[in-house]
């Protein structure tokens, strides 16, 4: 069996009492983020496009931060507050994932909390020789 490697990523979001990341193999799945200011910790407030765009951000940082990249991910997890600010969340999105589209599911959802109305998570995959470390 694999190794359990944990992740927290500088310059990511401070995360809550859980990991950015854990891989396992050559698998590597991100916690949920949403539209924090990766350097202040504030959530950030604005439409979903600002959002969404916020929030993609932060999971590029987390998956170079554990040797990925938004090209290995596998597939995405989308929660809204609303579904229906799928369509703005899409034209943004397919600017992140322009080519080579994962799996995706997109959920409606109660409430996310600090006033979000998105938040995403992903699988991807590394590459099994990467020597990123836990930290």
């Amino acid at each position: 069996m694999s190794s359990k490697q944990c992740f927290i990523v500088p310059g990511a979001p401070e995360p809550g009492p859980y990991s950015h990341a854990v891989r396992c193999g050559n698998l590597l799945f991100l916690s949920g983020q949403v539209a924090d200011d990766p350097v202040s910790g504030e959530t950030l407030r604005g439409d979903i496009a600002f959002q969404t765009r916020r929030t993609l951000e932060n999971i590029k940082i987390v998956l170079e931060g554990c040797g990925s990249r938004l090209e290995n991910v596998l597939k995405v997890t989308v929660y809204l507050t609303d579904i229906g600010l799928r369509p703005a969340m899409n034209e943004v999105y397919t600017e992140f994932f322009p080519h080579s589209r994962p799996a995706r599911a997109a959920v409606a959802v109660k409430d996310l909390g600090d006033g979000v109305d998105i938040e995403i998570d992903v699988i991807a995959v590394v590459d099994p020789d990467d020597s990123t470390n836990c930290d």
